[in-house]
């Protein structure tokens, strides 16, 4: 029977009016038991870890072993954090960075750059009193780039003090730089319309020098919008596209790429869940996440929220976009007691012709649901239909994913019309607290069995 394509990839494209994917509060991996080789996969529930760093938002966070004991470090309101802790005002609207040696840790938004010894926390005096637009660590010398210009300081090895002659320009374009990372010993330096490699040269007076011939010719869109992941590095380059290592290795599609466009903020940064590692790029109302393992879209979504909730992440802990807390994945399916809707959709095109439809079949986890009394000992799945590519869906039919112990529930829907050109669109839901996993999708299953 017509197995349905499922988008395994959040896919949104306005232009064209083509049909959307959106893949929300969904993951894709590999499960070589299903037939079809993959399994999506529901993300699970957020909970505040009850460590809240002020009135927040949470700006950002950092933790590194061995550093000041391995605290967790936080911008927020304003302020420092050390765990719970107000280390001090900082000043700067933002985006911040952290960085730190094992008894020193940095901090830079846009403004001053600042320092907390694990004693005081004190400004720390910058050549022409100029504002700092990033501060990062680098074989063992803080890193900071002048905001508004093409340079960057750096210190001596493990000290704290940037001397006035200690700086260097990026020299292949005159654009000002933005944002700089540090892999493979290798300075990254994101101009407005370049990209510069500068390796380190074990040199006391000269630490990095221009890699020649190693220019990409295409910059960052913003400061906060370049990060490690994996082996290498991603961005949002000025033509609001997101790349992998190169410029030639575009992972965003062109709707997200539409969506950068539209939006007024932006910002890229990565998390772990089950073991991989995410990119999260955040835009004015929505945060995209594409896995670094199985190289594919989703949307991450807080139900009754402008935006997901999670901001930043250090440590196996996120920061919070709308107050002070600090926040964990959780061991359910809700996040902070609430609700988390999780939806995919699944389609089948026609381009001539049609058939009936006498039944649409998931091949998802049924019977799994831990409440044994109250509002979920039935927890139930719904799907909508559209037969206009998804201009328009009808209203949204429920059947069961089992009780607990059901392991042979069935999760179909029956007489559900007819398909035909431009074809047959289905949206699947669940919204209660229940794990949920996808593997398949078809129509017009034998009834069968018992």
């Amino acid at each position: 029977m017509p197995r349905m394509q499922m988008g395994l990839s959040s896919y949104e494209r306005a232009r064209g009016d083509l049909p959307a994917s959106p893949n929300v509060n969904m993951t894709v991996e590999a499960a070589p038991t299903e037939e079809s080789g993959i399994a999506m996969q529901s993300r699970p529930g957020l909970e505040d870890r009850d460590a809240d760093m002020g009135a927040g938002p949470v700006l950002a966070l950092f933790q590194r072993d061995n550093v000041l004991g391995t605290a967790l470090f936080g911008v927020s309101d304003g302020k420092l954090y050390e765990g719970t802790t107000n280390r001090g005002s900082i000043d700067g609207d933002g985006p911040f960075s952290i960085a730190g040696y094992e008894n020193f840790v940095f901090t830079a938004g846009g403004a001053g750059l600042w320092g907390w010894n694990g004693s005081a926390l004190a400004e720390i005096v910058f050549p022409d009193d100029a504002d700092v637009a990033k501060v990062i660590v680098a074989a063992s010398r803080v890193v900071a780039i002048r905001k508004d210009t093409g340079q960057f300081y750096w210190s001596d090895p493990l000290e704290t003090d940037i001397e006035a002659l200690d700086f260097a320009t990026a020299e292949s374009q005159p654009d000002r730089l933005k944002d700089c990372l540090f892999l493979d010993n290798t300075l990254l330096l994101f101009g407005a319309e370049t990209v510069e490699f500068w390796p380190g040269t074990g040199d006391a007076q000269l630490p990095f020098q221009p890699l020649q011939g190693r220019v990409i010719e295409r910059g960052i869109r913003a400061t906060g919008c370049a990060v490690n992941i994996g082996p290498t590095f991603a961005w949002v380059t000025n033509q609001n596209q997101v790349c992998l290592q190169d410029e030639n290795t575009v992972i965003s599609n062109p709707g997200l790429q539409a969506k950068i466009a539209a939006s007024t903020a932006c910002s890229l940064w990565t998390f772990l869940l089950d073991g991989v590692e995410y990119l999260a790029l955040r835009l004015d109302t929505e945060t995209h996440v594409w896995s670094w393992r199985a190289r594919t879209w989703s949307k991450f979504e807080s139900y009754g929220q402008a935006n997901w909730i999670p901001q930043c992440f250090a440590g196996g802990v996120f920061g919070s976009a709308i107050d002070g807390r600090t926040i964990a994945w959780g061991a359910d399916y809700s996040d902070f007691g609430g609700v988390l809707v999780r939806s995919l959709r699944a389609g089948y095109p026609l381009n001539s012709g049609g058939f009936n439809v006498a039944n649409v079949q998931l091949r998802c986890n049924v019977g799994q649901t831990p409440f044994l009394t109250g509002d979920y000992t039935n927890p139930q799945v719904e799907m909508a239909i559209s037969r206009d590519a998804g201009q328009t869906f009808g209203a949204y039919r429920a059947t069961s994913l089992g009780a607990q112990g059901n392991y042979r529930t069935k999760v179909q829907w029956r007489a559900c019309g007819m398909a035909s050109q431009p074809g047959f669109l289905a949206e699947f839901r669940v919204s209660d607290p229940v794990p949920w996993r996808v593997s398949d999708c078809l129509v017009n299953e034998p009834y069968g069995g018992r």
